[in-house]
């Protein structure tokens, strides 16, 4: 696949923002009380938005990735480790989204309208080191967003040197 490197496609972007906004939502609603509407669209709007974000994270590295701007190593190497951290974080919060009921032999329940049978037996031990993982991975990403954010400030306001225009605006054949 041949790809301008300079910036990325349409759908690139939009992937982009509604992965961004999917992430936040789903760490704002993660504790709400059982049965009200923050607990169902975390576990069930999870559930369904977690397909979304399984596409991104393994999308993204096949789609490949920008050159290095022109900045101080020091600097390329947080940035590489600030996107590979997110890719691997949501990519973790969202695998043990779906162990977590499955592992105490729950069904995986969609809004009450879909119940997705656990494929696994349940354990009590297996279920709490799902607990404890989705819930490290899930407060990593806040972290690592907020210094994705920063990066993307730092070029707009310091470097200006366009990179974060890239993801606003699409490039014919880009990433």
């Amino acid at each position: 696949m041949s790809s301008n490197s300079s910036g990325y496609s349409r759908t690139s972007i939009i992937a982009h923002w509604i992965a961004a906004f999917t992430v936040i939502a789903l760490f704002f609603t993660h504790e709400g009380d059982r049965g009200s509407f923050m607990q169902t669209f975390h576990i069930s709007g999870g559930a369904l938005l977690g397909l979304f974000l399984l596409w991104r994270v393994f999308r993204r590295p096949v789609r490949g990735f920008d050159q290095k701007p022109d900045q101080p190593a020091i600097l390329n190497l947080i940035s590489q480790i600030v996107l590979w951290g997110l890719l691997a974080s949501i990519l973790v919060v969202t695998v043990t989204g779906y162990l977590l009921p499955w592992s105490i032999g729950r069904s995986l329940d969609l809004f009450g309208l879909v119940q997705i049978p656990s494929p696994i037996s349940g354990s009590r031990d297996l279920h709490e080191f799902f607990e404890e993982v989705h819930d490290i991975s899930g407060h990593v990403i806040m972290p690592l967003i907020a210094l994705h954010i920063l990066g993307a400030l730092k070029h707009l306001i310091i470097n200006k040197d366009g990179i974060m225009a890239r993801m606003f605006k699409p490039v014919s054949g880009g990433r």
